[in-house]
């Protein structure tokens, strides 16, 4: 939370260009994709390199919440959601005290997905980290997907929930993901030319994920 405070004083500049040469990953995934456990594998490899790496995935939210003097379960719900109408924008400014637009809302995410990028050696889960960050070349960004049969298995065996319950959040939850890309790439380019790399988790482990990823991440000399 204080790295976040610090980088909000900052105030990145206008633009995604390469602003700084430190390292950082992003991980973007498809819903019943494990990306936080695949983060977590990350960091732990990646600290034997004698640097401490951090993950960032909800701290985002609640950084962004910190900034606005929000719920955080506001700023997620409106981070994900499906666009709203103009109606909708003023009926929610005249029942709020502390209303703020969404737009304000996701711009503010973007800012500290940014700005937690330039700070370094994080890896951050989500929130259209790869689309926020294009531009910035000290990068890994890394898509997991897998095929929806495969998907809705793992979320009912992790979640123990119905086949029904599974689905409709797969649904719901891939196209909000979806969105958030699109959203912050704003037409620049199609949302899979993104990724350096695309990976199929019904056939690759997470531990040979974690060596794939870092294995480019050598190359391109960011550990």
């Amino acid at each position: 939370m204080k790295i976040m405070a610090e980088s909000f004083e900052r105030k990145a500049p206008e633009g995604n260009g390469n602003t700084g040469s430190k390292p950082f990953i992003t991980l973007s995934r498809e819903f019943g994709c494990q990306a936080n456990l695949l983060a977590t594998m990350l960091k732990s490899e990646l600290d034997q390199s004698g640097t401490a790496w951090r993950i960032m995935n909800k701290e985002i939210i609640l950084s962004a919440a910190q900034e606005l003097k929000m719920d955080p379960e506001k700023i997620s719900m409106i981070a994900g959601s499906t666009d709203r109408t103009r109606m909708d924008e003023v009926m929610h400014a005249l029942s709020s005290k502390f209303y703020k637009s969404d737009r304000k809302i996701r711009q503010t995410i973007a800012d500290v997905v940014r700005n937690t990028a330039k700070t370094g050696h994080t890896i951050i889960v989500g929130r259209g980290g790869a689309a926020v960050t294009r531009g910035m070349r000290s990068a890994v960004h890394v898509h997991l997907i897998a095929p929806v049969e495969w998907r809705l298995e793992s979320l009912m065996d992790r979640h123990g929930w119905k086949r029904e319950e599974a689905y409709k959040q797969l649904t719901e939850i891939d196209h909000k993901r979806y969105k958030l890309i699109r959203d912050n790439l704003k037409g620049m380019m199609p949302s899979e030319h993104l990724f350096d790399l695309t990976i199929n988790c019904s056939q690759v482990t997470h531990q040979e994920m974690t060596g794939l990823i870092l294995k480019l991440a050598s190359l391109r000399g960011l550990v």
